[in-house]
């Protein structure tokens, strides 16, 4: 029996070193691609395994054996992640927390019912001497944790998501937590029974708290990093546009002088030519062609113009009736990136509203944008199929969930129109969508 049980704490030795350096390198920015990786997982933990079961066979559960169990760990991350130094020891200490912990609960839980006492120093020898005890808690105990570790394999990668003070704060956390719940194990194992039974309930409750604090704050930050990632998204979402949009009133004014020196080229032509002849009718045939560029939208403010050219363009291309009124008193005191965010993405909107409706006589988008006192108003109505509003008086999009962009179009004009202490207000009556962005005018 004495080699089953040296083989049990062989393969636990094992499955410790697999969960200690793969879900640690989960926690890290990896090194090397997956294939490699897993490699050297696997000879991290050979090595791990020999060093420790050379230890254990020497002196079981001693400081110094889970110290170098801890150094070994971290230097085998080391060599899978070239993450920072407080990322990599962090994810290390996490790990052997949660390890302890899940052995700490398990074993005093055995004690109890399989040794049927309350007397922790009594059970002690239960699970700590070889024997059928000593197996059936290896085998849940390993059990548990697998279970435990693949059950939050997505929470890794959150980790990477702290920055600065955040992981300082977290590592130190994550740290004093693992020394205490080791003195706290080293005090079940030597001392008195009061001792002993106060030191369970007072680890019981630190573990319960730090778990409880470590969810809390992982899901915050996380929550915040992607608030974060959202609003870079959408800022270098909108510098783009104001880009392009100024490329194209910059490109169509191009081209209106050149139509404009085209027709006055063909008017001096015109003069030249005799009467009657076929080539002045010609030329007259083609002055009163298409050139007149009298639709365009010509507010006085360039990239209000651009976009509405732009999206009365692309709206026309695809059946879609349009229509403005653009009435600027004052100048406006807002980015163009920012216009860009409201305007772009109120239109967006509208568009893939009416692509929706099959019957082209239905579709139409009518902008209207005027000042009145110290606000402007970005105000948008578009023809629309279905209300897009969910039972949470919420706004629904179609877009692919998997985008990037998912969603971000209303949130853009949101906290745009929040920027300059203005509101976003949307509504739908009778097959009618109205998107009004309210932006104070005199930040």
């Amino acid at each position: 029996m004495s080699v089953i049980y040296q083989i049990a704490e062989f393969l636990a030795t094992i499955i410790e070193g697999l969960l200690l350096f793969y879900v640690s390198e989960n926690m890290c920015k990896q090194r090397f691609d997956k294939k490699k990786n897993m490699f050297i997982v696997a000879a991290n933990t050979i090595v791990y395994t020999a060093i420790i079961t050379i230890m254990n066979n020497h002196v079981n559960f001693s400081f110094v054996t889970l110290i170098s169990a801890i150094l070994l760990t971290f230097i085998g991350l080391s060599i899978l992640s070239n993450d920072r130094f407080v990322n990599r020891f962090t994810a290390t200490m996490l790990v052997w927390f949660f390890i302890s912990a899940l052995d700490y609960v398990l074993s005093y839980s055995m004690i109890m019912i399989i040794g049927r006492s309350t007397d922790i120093s009594a059970g002690i020898p239960l699970i700590l001497n070889p024997g059928k005890t000593r197996l059936l808690f290896l085998t849940i105990v390993k059990g548990l944790q697998l279970i435990f570790f693949i059950s939050c394999k997505k929470l890794y990668p959150k980790l990477q998501l702290l920055k600065g003070s955040s992981i300082w704060f977290f590592c130190i956390i994550t740290t004093l937590s693992y020394i205490v719940i080791s003195i706290l194990t080293q005090m079940i194992v030597t001392d008195s029974l009061v001792t002993l039974q106060t030191a369970v309930i007072f680890s019981l409750i630190f573990i319960i708290l730090t778990i409880v604090c470590t969810i809390f704050a992982v899901t915050l930050n996380s929550k915040y990093q992607n608030e974060k990632r959202e609003m870079q998204i959408m800022a270098l979402s909108n510098q783009m546009m104001e880009k392009n949009f100024t490329d194209l009133q910059n490109s169509q004014n191009i081209i209106n002088k050149q139509v404009h020196d085209f027709k006055n080229h063909l008017r001096t032509i015109n003069g030249i030519v005799e009467d009657e002849s076929p080539a002045k009718e010609y030329i007259n045939d083609l002055l009163k062609e298409s050139y007149n560029s009298a639709k365009y939208c010509r507010s006085g403010n360039t990239i209000i113009d651009s976009i509405i050219n732009y999206k009365m363009s692309q709206a026309e291309s695809e059946s879609i009736r349009f229509s403005y009124n653009v009435i600027l008193v004052d100048q406006i005191n807002i980015a163009y990136s920012d216009i860009c965010a409201i305007l772009a993405n109120q239109l967006d909107n509208a568009i893939e509203a009416c692509l929706k409706i099959k019957d082209n006589k239905k579709r139409y988008i009518k902008v209207d944008i005027h000042q009145k006192q110290n606000f402007t108003f970005f105000k948008v109505t578009n023809s629309c199929e279905k209300n897009p509003f969910d039972s949470n008086n919420e706004l629904h999009t179609h877009k692919n969930k998997n985008s990037e962009m998912h969603g971000f179009g209303v949130k853009n004009i949101e906290s745009t129109s929040e920027k300059y202490n203005g509101i976003l207000k949307s509504e739908y009556k009778n097959g009618e969508f109205v998107s009004i962005a309210m932006i104070t005018n005199n930040v």
